[in-house]
């Protein structure tokens, strides 16, 4: 948008922008006590997406510049099948230690790297140094390619049978564990901690793929700044844009590549008040460790539980990402569990206006998203508390 200044567009922008998406689907899960055991078996499936983008992108949108450098720009995606069994126990009167096995079936893998992208200004296109390198696998998207075996696409079969029997023909097979453990230090102080992930993932026949080191011209980027299009199909435009930018080509096929999974760490502490137990404050440090896509997270919590049966709590946490805020709701009573939780995450929007065009629209400068999470579950079988 013409009305936007470069400084405040930029404003918000770091040196590397990371964006997350992550998807947690419990397909079937459940558990069950013997004696001082806890049992769970569960099968979910997972998908993470993790990209860094240079703030330069940004700028060069704008065009303030007759050379940007966009090296890093990368992105790294993975969907998995999870069948895992899990096992607690308490050890002593003031512990509990929990292990969780997982069995890894692989869906699908993209990851790619520039490691150099430089781009220089001439009259009406740009002149492009790129380098970059990655590998895609997966055992039912096909890739389809073009000139100098670019990518130009992909396939999908429209039959599900196709799809699973090559989901389970691929191999694409892996292993991971979850440990943790919970401890009351004394009778008003718990800490705990767990790291979750800790495995690896081995992908069969994949795609490796590259970006020749070589200058070469580029004279794209056409639909950008068009007052016709709205956002979402600019957006859509901006990631065709960048596809040919980066210029990945097919260097192989039929490789193996065995990768580590993203690992998540966290360290708690909650201490309950000695003048009323049912009111405490809490901390949780979160790193997921993820080479190039880490983040961190640190929160502060307070709980109280009104009744044995219904609890609530609030929380401020600082992150990578910015600051966010969440409150949830928990009733429990002994036949079922139900809870309602919610994140605000603070985000700042440039303000724009349309004046100049034929449709007049707005974005507000301070604006905030929220995340809303649900559930229920049903207990079988006398509560602990009341079997003795």
């Amino acid at each position: 948008s013409p009305t936007v200044t470069v400084q405040e567009l930029m404003d918000g922008v770091k040196p590397m922008n990371p964006i997350n998406v992550n998807t947690d689907i419990s397909v079937i899960s459940f558990g069950f006590n013997t004696k001082k055991s806890f049992h769970t078996v569960d099968l979910s499936v997972k998908a993470d997406a993790r990209v860094n983008v240079p703030g330069s992108l940004f700028s060069w949108v704008k065009k303030t510049s007759d050379v940007l450098d966009m090296s890093r720009l990368g992105v790294n995606a993975d969907a998995r099948l999870e069948l895992s069994y899990g096992y607690s126990r308490a050890i002593l009167k003031n512990a509990r230690f929990g292990v969780r096995v997982k069995l890894l079936a692989g869906l699908a893998k993209a990851q790619y790297m520039m490691d150099r992208l430089h781009l220089t200004a001439n009259a009406d296109k740009w002149t492009i140094r790129s380098s970059g390198s990655g590998y895609y696998a997966a055992p039912f998207p096909l890739m389809t390619e073009g000139a100098d075996r670019r990518i130009s696409g992909f396939e999908m079969p429209d039959d599900y049978n196709v799809i699973i029997d090559n989901v389970l023909s691929a191999r694409n097979l892996g292993a991971a564990v979850d440990l943790g453990f919970c401890i009351d230090l004394i009778k008003y102080l718990t800490i705990s901690a767990s790291v979750t992930d800790l495995g690896f993932m081995t992908w069969n026949n994949a795609y490796m793929l590259g970006s020749p080191d070589k200058p070469w011209t580029y004279d794209g980027f056409e639909g950008i700044g068009d007052e016709q299009m709205d956002w979402e199909e600019q957006f859509g435009v901006l990631g065709e844009e960048l596809l040919d930018l980066v210029h990945p080509r097919v260097m192989s096929q039929g490789a193996k590549k065995s990768a580590m999974l993203g690992m998540t760490a966290h360290a708690g502490v909650e201490f309950r008040m000695p003048f009323w137990q049912r009111l405490s404050v809490g901390a949780l440090g979160t790193a997921r460790i993820d080479g190039p896509y880490s983040w961190y997270e640190g929160r502060a919590s307070v709980n109280c539980a009104l009744l044995r049966w219904f609890s609530v709590s609030g929380s401020y946490a600082y992150s990578t990402f910015g600051e966010s805020y969440g409150a949830a709701l928990n009733i429990h009573p002994a036949a079922i569990n139900f809870f309602v939780g919610i994140d605000f995450i603070d985000t700042h929007y440039v303000k724009i206006s349309g004046a100049e065009s034929s449709r007049a629209y707005s974005i507000p400068h301070y604006t905030s998203s929220a995340n809303v999470y649900f559930g229920l579950g049903f207990n079988f079988g006398r509560p602990n508390h009341l079997r003795d």
